[in-house]
């Protein structure tokens, strides 16, 4: 017990107040993430070329602009670029395995008899003829 300060009031009002500069900046980190997002996905989607990326590397690499645009946000820098290059990460991971489906069905069709199965209809059907 003798860590205990009291019970500590809050100003409910107050706490509810939004801070128009964080909220401009957050706005920043926002509009960078999904710029970063877009490209990622088209990058992937329509495999494009795999050179460095400013605005990729923006948000997934350390640099000061980006760890001070945090701190103008009241966001921590370190936590905010390991969650984005997560959510970057499943997005290469999606789009990867959706860009090898067509292969793997073309693959399927060809190592099965499905594609015998018109010639052999076809052939039965010229024989009773």
């Amino acid at each position: 017990m003798a860590g205990f300060q009291g019970l500590k009031t809050i100003d409910v009002i107050e706490s509810r107040r939004r801070d128009p500069c964080k909220s401009l900046w957050r706005n920043v980190l926002i509009v960078a993430i999904e710029d970063a997002i877009k490209l990622t996905v088209n990058r992937v989607k329509w495999k494009m070329d795999k050179n460095r990326c400013l605005e990729i590397d923006y948000v997934t690499e350390p640099n000061q602009d980006f760890a001070t645009i945090c701190h103008y946000a009241d966001l921590d820098h370190t936590l905010v670029r390991s969650k984005v290059k997560k959510t970057l990460s499943k997005i290469k991971e999606k789009y990867e395995a959706e860009n090898n489906m067509p292969e793997m069905q073309r693959e399927w069709l060809h190592t099965n008899e499905r594609n015998d199965r018109p010639l052999k209809i076809s052939e039965t059907i010229n024989k009773t003829m």
